[in-house]
């Protein structure tokens, strides 16, 4: 009932390991043995089979996981507790927790979350067994997407040591707890609409560029005298130019003149 394979660098796993039936199986430990994705994976198609289905604990610690496999928990009605401490997870939004009923703790702790979005924590508020949720040493970011986050802090009993929790970013939080934020210190009253500022900008650019073109016409209409002028000048140079290619032509082509044109030289 019990198994630990903790330490071990897995390589892959058997759709057969634990059985073709459902295992027996009780506990489940294996702390650092799947940094090996082939692995991670292998375990998730278990999972999902339901191969494991009287499964009430499973530890996950210390294996450097990013990102979970989705629906990796979906065939876990008997999982009690779950360790996923001591890895690089950034976010949650693939994973779910619904049908885990039985859940009672779960163990986030040393890890890279920066935010929990609302879906999660909704996900969380439905499970009734779930006491303990360990948070400790994420690198939290205090923007306007951690408000969610700090308003389930504020009103919930599940999570120990909330109190604890401080934000890593921006350099001007740094060290504040999560639990006494509030809304005027993350500044986002007024959300910013970004197509209403692309529009805003494009007219005023399109305004720029008309007064730039009305100075362009001005300039052009004050000077029109001098560049009338200049353009005759061009036209006269162009026509002097080529009626002395055209002479060229018509000694080049007529025998006398090109004679009378070398003894003229001579």
């Amino acid at each position: 009932r019990q198994l630990d394979l903790s330490g071990n660098p897995l390589a892959s796993l058997s759709p057969q390991a634990f059985g073709e039936g459902g295992s027996p199986l009780e506990e489940l430990a294996l702390r650092g043995a799947l940094r090996n994705q082939s692995a991670l994976l292998g375990l998730a198609a278990l999972l999902q089979a339901g191969a494991l289905r009287n499964l009430s604990r499973l530890e996950l610690a210390d294996n450097g996981l990013l990102v979970l496999p989705a629906g990796m928990f979906a065939a876990l009605p008997a999982l009690r507790h779950l360790d996923l401490s001591n890895n690089s997870l950034v976010g949650l939004r693939n994973v779910s927790f619904q049908g885990l009923g039985q859940l009672q703790s779960l163990n986030l702790s040393d890890n890279s979350l920066g935010v929990l979005r609302n879906g999660t924590l909704a996900q969380w508020r439905g499970l009734p067994a779930l006491r303990r949720i360990g948070f400790g040493r994420n690198a939290w970011v205090c923007d306007c997407a951690i408000e969610d986050l700090v308003a389930w802090l504020k009103e919930s009993d599940q999570v120990e040591g909330k109190e604890a929790l401080t934000c890593a970013y921006p350099e001007k939080m740094l060290g504040k707890a999560l639990v006494k934020i509030n809304a005027s210190d993350l500044n986002c009253s007024a959300p910013v609409d970004l197509p209403s500022q692309l529009q805003t900008s494009y007219v005023f650019l399109g305004i720029v560029l008309a007064l730039i073109g009305a100075i362009f016409l001005l300039v052009l209409y004050l000077n029109r005298k001098g560049i009338k002028k200049w353009m005759h000048n061009i036209r006269d140079a162009c026509r002097d130019h080529m009626e002395g290619y055209h002479y060229r032509y018509e000694i080049n082509a007529d025998p006398r003149l090109t004679n009378l044109s070398s003894n003229s030289d001579v």
